[in-house]
């Protein structure tokens, strides 16, 4: 096991951190509900500079590194772009990839590209393509509906790549969150020992403290989560399936309590677009949602560790015949 990042995926997200702070940051979550043809004109513009459409996070454990490094600092920004479709694209066509689910099938910023490859958790493939313009939600303005265009394909040959496909998008997903997340527990903590209440900081507080020590603790843990869920899949393929899926959902369950807790923190300001966290809270809805929440998760995880086994210092082996009802 190696939950150390590669020298030059740390390399690539600092690259990555100062590209995306010099365009805004935060803002640019704000300026493209302003104006959304920002995200398929700098926005793609400046990831293109920086390689990322070179990318290929498949090819080996390096380049898997610096992809999850790259939708890490996308997440810290809520980066208004399909970021992880993006760097997941086909390398031969540049179809961009994304989980999904049952219909409805809904992919954010899906109205970026004319065609989508879809998985679902299984690994079957259905290329779709978008059915409209945005939904334009409050809790999600970039949600597209998209519509299949062709038939869905069953694993078979392509098993083994699929099931990796799946896996390394969960990865990233999880990465993702984990940036967001990251980033709303910074802005807790400086708002805390800033905002003045009766006399004294709230982070004098012990019931504060112990709050936003907890969200440390979970965060901290995610972290090492995603990186050896990153190595794990890079090393064992296929059979980092299970890992992939309970890292996606370990992120769910992390990322939601921490940007409630950093919203609450920050009290009738949390509701403020003004402010940093409230942008934070409206845009990784979809991240966090989409294509199925904690709770449907929690069956998918179940459901591959008793087909594909677990492992960790307590190994859970799979079950024959696979899930059981």
């Amino acid at each position: 096991m190696d939950v150390a990042l590669p020298e030059v995926a740390e390399q690539f997200a600092l690259s990555v951190r100062r590209a995306v702070v010099a365009l805004g940051g935060v803002e640019l979550a704000r300026r493209a509900e302003a104006d959304p043809d920002l995200r398929a004109g700098p926005l793609k513009a400046a990831f293109d500079a920086l390689g990322v459409g070179d990318l290929d996070p498949l090819a080996d454990l390096e380049s898997a590194a610096m992809a999850a490094e790259l939708v890490r600092i996308c997440g810290r920004y809520v980066v208004p772009f399909p970021i992880v479709g993006y760097v997941m694209a086909d390398p031969e066509n540049g179809v961009p990839k994304a989980l999904a689910s049952s219909p409805p099938l809904r992919v954010d910023h899906g109205d970026l590209f004319a065609r989508w490859a879809l998985y679902d958790f299984s690994g079957q493939r259905t290329e779709a393509a978008p059915a409209g313009r945005p939904l334009a939600s409050r809790l999600g303005p970039f949600i597209t509906a998209l519509t299949p265009t062709g038939p869905r394909t069953p694993t078979g040959p392509r098993e083994d790549s699929a099931a990796v496909e799946v896996a390394l998008l969960c990865t990233l997903w999880a990465s993702y969150l984990l940036g967001v997340a990251e980033h709303a527990l910074e802005l807790a903590v400086a708002h805390v020992k800033g905002r003045v209440q009766f006399g004294r900081p709230l982070a004098d507080l012990q019931s504060v403290r112990f709050a936003i020590a907890d969200a440390t603790v979970a965060v901290d843990g995610l972290r090492e989560l995603v990186h050896f869920t990153t190595w794990r899949v890079g090393s064992a393929g296929p059979g980092a399936l299970a890992d992939a899926l309970a890292a996606r959902l370990a992120a769910q369950d992390v990322s939601q309590p921490t940007l409630r807790l950093a919203q609450q923190l920050h009290g009738a300001a949390g509701l403020a677009d003004e402010y940093d966290i409230s942008v934070l809270v409206r845009h990784f809805q979809p991240a966090l949602r989409l294509p199925v929440d904690s709770d449907a998760m929690s069956d998918i995880v179940f459901d591959a560790l008793r087909t594909h086994g677990f492992s960790t210092l307590f190994p859970l082996h799979a079950t024959e015949g696979g899930p059981r009802e």
